[in-house]
């Protein structure tokens, strides 16, 4: 089974996407590549981060996929 390492919160207010990351970041190994969340782009993603503390640094947030780092 593979796991994405992408979740689509477009469209959510910012309580409902800070549950869904909070709950992608569950259980994650050490180590694990950066999780991939595609946010509106009305996003306030300076404030979504702050709400994350020191968890931001495990998210990378974007409002288009193609943003997202290649990482091979």
């Amino acid at each position: 089974m593979q796991v994405s390492n992408t979740i689509d919160c477009n469209g959510l207010s910012p309580a409902p996407t800070l549950l869904r990351i909070m709950q992608a970041l569950v259980g994650r190994e050490d180590g694990a590549s950066r999780l991939n969340v595609l946010v509106g782009s009305d996003c306030n993603c300076e404030r979504l981060a702050d709400s994350l503390g020191p968890l931001a640094k495990e998210v990378q947030l974007a409002s288009d996929a193609k943003q997202f780092a290649v990482v091979n």
